[in-house]
């Protein structure tokens, strides 16, 4: 798993009680603020999970 990745999903449990979809979250200037801060590059992450998602949706098609 990338650093980017741990890095946002040690902020997850901050996300669901905001009961906000990882696309909103990826899009909230505020936690993408936090994410730079943190030395995580938003558009790094972004690109990983759209990644993921492409590996699920081909794996479910299987």
């Amino acid at each position: 798993m990338s650093r980017c990745l741990d890095t946002f999903s040690a902020c997850l449990p901050a996300v669901r009680n905001a009961e906000l979809s990882m696309a909103e979250a990826m899009n909230d200037p505020l936690i993408r603020t936090v994410m730079e801060a943190d030395g995580v590059d938003p558009e790094a992450l972004e690109t990983e999970f759209l990644a993921i998602a492409a590996h699920r949706e081909v794996a479910l098609e299987v």
